[in-house]
């Protein structure tokens, strides 16, 4: 304290100068969390195994599951693997204390998706206990930990949990997105200004990717669903859904969804899902009526529109 009230009366003197400089190079030796320690786990159904210090580069969301028998556990990961994108930045991995041949007969409950979603074991919950996951859930009459998501950052350290308070406490994914899209510094859509129906359906319910692969859109089915940033997408198919999963911006509509030709003067205004144009790779929609079809306008000054139109959506939006 007289150190600090003498530094206050005499801001420039070399005591001082020495102090501040002293408090800086305190902030900057300040070490960042250290990295999680490497181990690899092993997925019993195919034997396939993850190695922490190979993804090195990669996001990695370890969902902790509960021990036995579990169906929010089951929905958790259907839900996760069918919305994830699949472009090999995240990696979720899926664990289970259980025995080997405990979770082979759990994971067959995942239906056509167990081929595909490794569930990985981790024996006598091990890594639970090194990562600091708490214990003492009573569930089915045994003493477990609590179910939990953690995220690791590319470097491997900790930058988000959560351990739910039961077995139905668990973080939503559209949850999880938005804080990843933080933590990645993307700014969270504005979804108020986007064209969205209810439950935040794009595009009316046609499939984005039918867009680009066949002469006409095509309405999507709500068993092919995704979410990606906060809105939902229906797909014909499953093969479209992990086309759109594999690369999400490729297939996005600009402009949220809106008409093109009235973005370009700065106005909301619904569209015909089957009235589009695709240019450089972009997916835009329009407006039509019997009296008015706002793409022939457009295609009228098609560059020039599309720079207004761009601007106008950042405005809106904050999106480039």
């Amino acid at each position: 304290m007289i150190l600090s009230t003498h530094t206050r009366r005499l801001p420039g003197s070399p005591l001082c100068l020495l102090l501040s400089l002293a408090a800086c190079l305190s902030q900057a030796a300040q070490p960042q969390p250290p990295a999680v320690p490497d181990f690899t786990v092993e997925a019993p159904i195919d034997g396939r195994t993850f190695r922490l210090s190979e993804n090195r580069g990669r996001w990695v969301a370890i969902h902790f599951l509960l021990k036995t028998e579990c169906p929010y556990c089951l929905r958790h990961t259907q839900t996760y693997a069918t919305n994830a994108p699949s472009d090999g930045s995240v990696v979720h991995l899926f664990l289970k204390p259980d025995s080997a041949g405990e979770i082979k007969a759990w994971a067959a409950k995942l239906g056509e998706q167990a081929s595909q979603i490794p569930v990985y074991r981790d024996p006598d919950a091990q890594l639970a206990r090194q990562l600091r996951i708490p214990d003492g859930y009573a569930f089915h009459g045994e003493t477990v930990h609590y179910p939990a998501l953690v995220l690791l950052d590319p470097d491997g350290r900790e930058v988000f949990r959560h351990v739910g308070r039961s077995n139905a406490d668990r973080v939503p994914y559209p949850v999880f997105a938005a804080k990843l899209a933080e933590l990645r510094r993307v700014p969270a859509p504005r979804l108020e200004e986007y064209n969205l129906g209810p439950d935040r359906l794009a595009l009316q319910g046609y499939d984005p990717v039918s867009y680009f692969t066949g002469p006409k859109p095509q309405k999507g089915r709500k068993e092919f669903s995704t979410q990606h940033r906060g809105v939902t997408y229906f797909f014909a198919s499953e093969e479209h859904r992990k086309l759109f999963n594999a690369d999400p911006a490729k297939y996005e509509p600009t402009y949220g969804g809106w008409c093109a030709t009235a973005m370009a003067k700065g106005e909301k205004v619904e569209i015909d899902p089957a009235n589009f144009k695709i240019t450089n790779g972009r997916l835009f929609l329009f407006f039509k009526a019997f009296y008015a079809n706002a793409l022939k306008e457009w295609n009228r000054d098609e560059a020039n529109l599309t720079a207004k139109a761009d601007a106008h959506w950042h405005r809106l939006s904050g999106e480039p």
